[in-house]
């Protein structure tokens, strides 16, 4: 009798521990998919390989904003996706800023064009999009959107934007973002991955 009660609950012991560990393992299934959703698949040793760290770059979550159009994400998923093929030069002056951003193809050229456009526009009117990747300066730059002064032109290949402040710290603000763009502009999703990796350490 002894040894039927001891099978007994050896028997119930092991289907609670069975119970337990699948629970465990849905909800790390769980956290997984939505990982993954954000993030896309990536290599399980992606901690000891840091710069191999990848980004779904089909869906490209990351670049939805508050209010973001559809036209805007689209226009930075040509951006990012064909980052390679973007010319870019940045001058500071005294006061602010002069960038010219171009494109030799046609579609990341209308992209540039667009989305330079838009943000400047935004800008104007102190709407930040706060897309998920967007960096801190932006949002400072917004929060003195009224002392920036924006003039754009286009050019054959592309669009040049001027920006000036009578602010030192806004002239900072408005040369250390123009960096940032240059940087994404030449490394894509790897330059905006190390940055946030910097924000969170």
């Amino acid at each position: 009798m002894k040894s039927t009660i001891i099978y007994i609950s050896i028997f119930i012991a092991g289907v609670a521990a069975t119970f337990f560990y699948m629970k465990h393992a849905g909800n790390n299934h769980n956290y997984t998919a939505m990982h993954n959703s954000h993030h896309g698949a990536q290599s399980e040793n992606k901690h000891k390989k840091g710069h191999n760290h990848k980004h779904d770059e089909v869906n490209m979550p990351g670049l939805q904003g508050k209010d973001t159009t559809e036209q805007e994400v689209n226009d930075l998923k040509e951006i990012f996706r064909s980052h390679k093929g973007i010319i870019r030069a940045v001058s500071n002056i005294e006061s602010g800023i002069v960038t010219i951003t171009e494109a030799e193809n046609k579609t990341l050229r209308e992209a540039i064009v667009s989305h330079v456009t838009m943000m400047v526009t935004r800008l104007q009117e102190g709407k930040n999009p706060e897309v998920i990747i967007q960096s801190p300066t932006l949002n400072a730059l917004f929060d003195v959107y009224e002392e920036i002064d924006t003039d754009i032109e286009l050019t054959d290949m592309g669009i040049k934007v001027i920006q000036i402040s009578t602010n030192p710290k806004v002239v900072k603000l408005l040369q250390k973002h123009a960096a940032e763009v240059s940087d994404m502009s030449k490394r894509g999703m790897v330059a905006v991955h190390e940055r946030m990796m910097k924000k969170n350490q």
